[in-house]
C-alpha cells in the first residue's frame, strides 16, 4: 500500500470518526431540549415510553440529515486544527503533499456523504415525517385515525389554490354534498365563490348540481347566477385527492412532489414556492460536501485555535449557511427571485467563500 494511501485511510477515518461523535452528540441535544421544551406536554397527555420513543425514532432521519452539514463542518475544523496543532500537518506537507491533496479524502467522503443523502435520504425523510405526524396526532394528540374514505366537515385546499370546504365525501361513490369553493386573487381577495348542494365524479369530470355562482368584481360588485347542473372541468382535483391526507411538501419525496408540480401547474395554480423546495431536495445535500470546502482550509488560517474557537466558527457559519438557506426559500417563495436561484443561493455564496480561502491557502 503507498504512502497516499496510507495518509487517505488516517485522516478519513479520523474524519469520519469525528462526523459519527458529533452527529451523535447534536442529535442527543436536539432530542434533549425538544423533549425538555414539550415535557408538560407529555405529562399532561400521559404520553408512554413507547409512543415517545416511536415519535423520534420517526423524527431521526430528519434530525440527522439537519445536522449532518453542522456535524461536517465542525468535524473539518476539528481535523485539520489538531493536524495543524501537532505538526502532521507541517510534515505532510514537508513530504510534498499539496493542501489540495490533504484535503483530498475529506472531499470524497463529504461526496459520498452528499450523494447517499441525496439518493435515499429524501425517500426516508419525507416517509418518516408523514409517520410522525400521524404518531402525533393520534398517539400523542388523542385524535382518532381518520377515515379518508368517508369525511366531514373539512376543508380542503385545491391544485389551482382555491379553496374547498365540504360537508360529506363519500369516496366510494365519489360524492359530495354541501361543497363550498372560493378562489383568491394574489391579495387574498374572494375573486369567485360557488356553493354547490352536491358534486359528483361523473365521465372523469366534477358536476356540480344545485349551484349558487358568485363573481365579485374589483370595485365590489356581484354577479349571482344560479344552475342547476354545472360542469366543472377547471377542478382538476381527483376523487383520490378528496379521499387522503394532503402532504406537505416536507412530507413529499422528489418524484411526487414532482408530480404535485406538474398537476399544480396543469390546473394554473403557483408552483413557485414548490419548486423551491424541489430544487432544495437536490442542492441542500450537496452542503455537506461544500462545508468541507469552506471548513477545512479555514482551520489552516489559525492553526492553533482551540477547539472552543472551532466551536464558535462552526456555530457561526452554520447560523450564517441557515439563515441564507431560509432568506432564498422566502425569496423563492414570494416570487422575488426565480426558484432555481432561491434555492441554490445559499450553496452558491458558500461555494465562492470555500473557493476563494482553498485559493488562499494553496498560496501561503
Amino acid at each position: 500500500m503507498t504512502g497516499g494511501h496510507l495518509l487517505d485511510r488516517y485522516i478519513g477515518f479520523r474524519f469520519l470518526r469525528m462526523i459519527g461523535m458529533a452527529v451523535l452528540s447534536f442529535v442527543v441535544i436536539f432530542v434533549s431540549v425538544d423533549a425538555f421544551d414539550h415535557f408538560s406536554r407529555w405529562v399532561d397527555r400521559d404520553v408512554s415510553v413507547e409512543v415517545f420513543l416511536k415519535y423520534y425514532f420517526y423524527g431521526l432521519p430528519y434530525i440527522v440529515v439537519l445536522v449532518l452539514p453542522i456535524a461536517v463542518l465542525l468535524s473539518s475544523l476539528f481535523l485539520v486544527s489538531s493536524l495543524a496543532r501537532k505538526n502532521e500537518l507541517v510534515a505532510i506537507r514537508a513530504a510534498g503533499v499539496s493542501i489540495p491533496r490533504i484535503f483530498m479524502p475529506l472531499l470524497v467522503i463529504g461526496l459520498i456523504i452528499s450523494i447517499f443523502e441525496l439518493a435515499v435520504g429524501d425517500f426516508v425523510v419525507a416517509d418518516s415525517l408523514y409517520r410522525q405526524s400521524i404518531v402525533k396526532r393520534v398517539e400523542i394528540d388523542g385524535g382518532d385515525p381518520i377515515d379518508y374514505s368517508r369525511r366531514s366537515n373539512f376543508a380542503h385546499r385545491s391544485l389551482d389554490g382555491s379553496i374547498f370546504e365540504i360537508g360529506f365525501f363519500d369516496g366510494k361513490t365519489s360524492v359530495m354534498s354541501n361543497v363550498s369553493m372560493e378562489w383568491l386573487d394574489d391579495s387574498a381577495r374572494v375573486t369567485r365563490r360557488i356553493d354547490a348542494v352536491r358534486m359528483s365524479w361523473i365521465d372523469s369530470v366534477w358536476v356540480a348540481t344545485g349551484a349558487a355562482s358568485r363573481q365579485f368584481g374589483p370595485s365590489g360588485e356581484v354577479v349571482y347566477t344560479w344552475t342547476d347542473t354545472l360542469l366543472m372541468p377547471g377542478v382538476s382535483d381527483l376523487p383520490e385527492d378528496f379521499g387522503s391526507r394532503q402532504k406537505s411538501p416536507d412530507e413529499m419525496n422528489f418524484f411526487e412532489l414532482s408530480e404535485h408540480i406538474d398537476r399544480v401547474r396543469a390546473a394554473g395554480g403557483d408552483v413557485r414556492g414548490d419548486l423551491v423546495e424541489l430544487y432544495l431536495t437536490i442542492l441542500f445535500p450537496l452542503s455537506n460536501l461544500i462545508m468541507i470546502l469552506v471548513g477545512a482550509p479555514l482551520a489552516t488560517r489559525n492553526p492553533r485555535s482551540g477547539r472552543s474557537i472551532s466551536i464558535g466558527i462552526a456555530i457561526f457559519l452554520a447560523f450564517l449557511f441557515f439563515s441564507l438557506l431560509r432568506f432564498g426559500q422566502t425569496l423563492g417563495h414570494k416570487g422575488a427571485i426565480p426558484p432555481l436561484l432561491a434555492a441554490s443561493l445559499a450553496d452558491m455564496i458558500f461555494v465562492v467563500i470555500g473557493g476563494f480561502l482553498l485559493w488562499r491557502t494553496t498560496r501561503r
